[in-house]
């Protein structure tokens, strides 16, 4: 019996083929393939390219970086169990989860990953890097601080968060009951959508030229002052001001707690110095507090267009401060 002929028999005879990864590789398989899983990834700053595959039921990750799962042996003897330039991978009631750069957000890391096309993603980049989707029919949820966001033939909803970035995407179909948000602050925005796609649209930029080549009776639209969306922009410009002003409190204290922790190690440490008796444990070290990335405020203010689509349907709403949105129709 040759090799390629034992999956073939597996298969006929009803039994499960083991998960093989391959050098580079990475493996986690969902609690229950039968339902659509949720893929979560946090990554400090790197690349992450995912694509969606119609013949598997878990997730491939191919990474130079290693998984923690997989940590050897070192030369010297001495076995690894942490590093700040290793990943986790890890399953629980059906939601996968990757974290990389937790230790140290200096490490770039670069992830291509597979996953069922049905995948719900959730996608944050705590401080930048590309963000490449492509062939999901799930819905899609990203926040990037800084880098670009490109989603290619999605099929499900998209809510995307940027602060410096462009975003393009491009929508196989548009389903009615699946919302469709871009926000940046800095960056373009274009977004291409079948000609046939029904939504109800709201446009917005502070600072840049809304642009279309769907026809004026296929998109229909109005153009206000945002202000008239936004009557109370002082209020608003108020809180999100306070709001900054309690982020910068937390910092101070956090930063005043690991300076008491600091000097108190300190003392202890010259305490030992001069009693080698000291009964005082040496505490382990605080781990670097990770940079926090800023909130998106509220757009006040600037063009407002807001209209519907071949007669209304999705949700689908655009906004940046600093950059062009431009929507195209993809031929059917």
């Amino acid at each position: 019996m040759t090799l390629k002929l034992l999956p073939s028999l597996l298969l006929a005879a009803g039994l499960s083929l083991p998960l093989i990864a391959q050098e580079g590789e990475t493996i986690a398989e969902f609690s229950d393939p039968s339902q659509p899983g949720v893929f979560r990834a946090y990554v400090a700053t790197g690349e992450l390219r995912i694509t969606g595959d119609d013949t598997i039921d878990h997730v491939i990750v191919r990474s130079d970086t290693e998984s923690e799962d997989h940590q050897e042996n070192r030369s010297d003897g001495l076995r690894v169990i942490g590093s700040s330039v290793t990943f986790s991978l890890t399953e629980e009631d059906n939601v996968i989860s990757l974290i990389f750069g937790e230790m140290n957000w200096n490490n770039h890391g670069e992830f291509d990953i597979i996953v069922p096309r049905g995948t719900n993603l959730e996608l944050e980049m705590s401080l930048g890097g590309e963000i490449v989707v492509r062939d999901i029919d799930g819905d899609v949820t990203v926040k990037n601080l800084n880098g670009e966001v490109e989603l290619e033939n999605l099929g499900g909803g998209a809510i995307v968060e940027t602060m410096n970035g462009e975003v393009e995407a491009s929508f196989r179909e548009i389903q009615p009951d699946r919302a469709i948000s871009f926000a940046s602050m800095n960056g373009e925005i274009e977004l291409r959508i079948p000609e046939s796609a029904q939504a109800n649209v709201r446009f917005r930029t502070q600072n840049g030229t809304i642009l279309t080549d769907f026809d004026e009776d296929v998109l229909v639209t109005t153009t206000t002052s945002g202000r008239a969306f936004a009557p109370e922009m002082k209020d608003e410009m108020a809180d999100f001001a306070a709001e900054i002003v309690d982020q910068a409190m937390e910092v101070v204290e956090d930063i005043t707690v690991e300076v008491k922790v600091a000097m108190e190690e300190m003392r202890e440490s010259r305490h030992r110095d001069r009693d080698v008796q000291s009964p005082h444990a040496p505490r382990a070290p605080r781990a670097p507090r990770a940079p926090r990335a800023p909130n998106i405020p509220a757009l006040a203010g600037g063009k407002v267009i807001s209209g519907t689509l071949n007669g209304g349907g999705t949700d689908l709403q655009i906004a940046t401060m600093n950059g062009d949105i431009v929507i195209r129709k993809i031929e059917e």
